[in-house]
Formats: structure tokens, C-alpha cells, sequence
């Protein structure tokens, strides 16, 4: 009988803590896929600067792109990119080409200081704003609503 118990228990504590790992994951896009995707939409991208060793990137990624709240944000006015610059690449931005950390700096206005870094971008306009650091899911939500109405 105690036996029966311990497995009941068990099993409850493993189907609990699996339901985790059914979270919703955003629809994170490569730059080409996303910049054409938005471009065709008229959607604005929300692009995450990350690198490999960058902690915050990591943090941001587990308490704020996993909210609910901010990936309906994003996915429902927006066009998520993922972008290490420190990979090899070549990517396209209004006819021109640029490594990553080119497109970075371009991006930036040549004010680019640090990870994580979310730019907002419109490719339509060419605009683009930088917001640098770790950025919580609520602030991280009225940056998602001034910028879904900035231009």
C-alpha cells in the first residue's frame, strides 16, 4: 500500500513538473526568413541581439520571452529574429549586405553597447530603435506597445 502511495506521488510530481516543458514557444525566425516575412506583412521586427556567453541574454530569454503575455504581443503585431552577430553570415538590409556585427552597428546608428539588445525594427521605413539590457516581461510589454505604434 505504501508503495502504491510513493508511486502515485511520483507520478504526479513528474506530470507536474513536465507540464513545463509544454510551454508555448515563440516562432523565433533567421534574419533572411524574418526580414522577408515582415517586409511582406508590413509587420515590424522585434530582433534579440544575443551571444553564446552572454547570461542576461539567457535570463531574458527564460523570464521574458517566455511570458505569454509578451510572446501574444509578439506574435500578434510583430516578427520575431534571433541574431548572434558573432556568427558568420551575410545578411541583407535594404539592398546591402553585412556581417552580423555590421548589421548591428547599422541597425544601432553605430551606438551598439552590449547584449542582450533588442532592436525594433521597420523594414518598410528602414527605421530602427535599440534598447539595450536585461528588460523584465512587464516593461518589456509597454516597449512591445510603443513600438507597435511608433511609426
Amino acid at each position: 500500500m505504501i508503495n502504491s502511495i510513493r508511486l502515485f506521488y511520483t507520478l504526479a510530481a513528474v506530470l507536474f513538473f513536465s507540464f513545463g516543458s509544454f510551454a508555448q514557444e515563440m516562432q523565433w525566425y533567421s534574419w533572411e526568413e524574418g526580414y522577408k516575412k515582415a517586409k511582406e506583412e508590413n509587420k515590424i521586427i522585434v530582433l534579440d541581439a544575443y551571444t553564446e556567453w552572454c547570461g542576461w541574454c539567457k535570463v531574458m530569454d527564460r523570464e521574458t520571452y517566455s511570458q505569454k503575455s509578451v510572446q501574444d504581443k509578439i506574435e500578434a503585431e510583430f516578427i520575431a529574429i534571433k541574431l548572434n552577430p558573432e556568427l558568420s553570415g551575410t545578411y541583407v538590409f535594404e539592398s546591402n549586405n553585412y556581417s552580423g556585427d555590421e548589421l548591428i552597428k547599422k541597425l544601432s546608428k553605430n551606438k551598439f553597447r552590449g547584449y542582450p539588445s533588442t532592436f525594433f525594427v521597420y523594414p518598410n521605413t528602414g527605421n530602427s530603435y535599440m534598447e539595450v539590457g536585461y528588460i523584465k516581461a512587464d516593461p518589456f510589454g509597454k516597449l512591445l506597445n510603443k513600438y507597435a505604434t511608433k511609426n
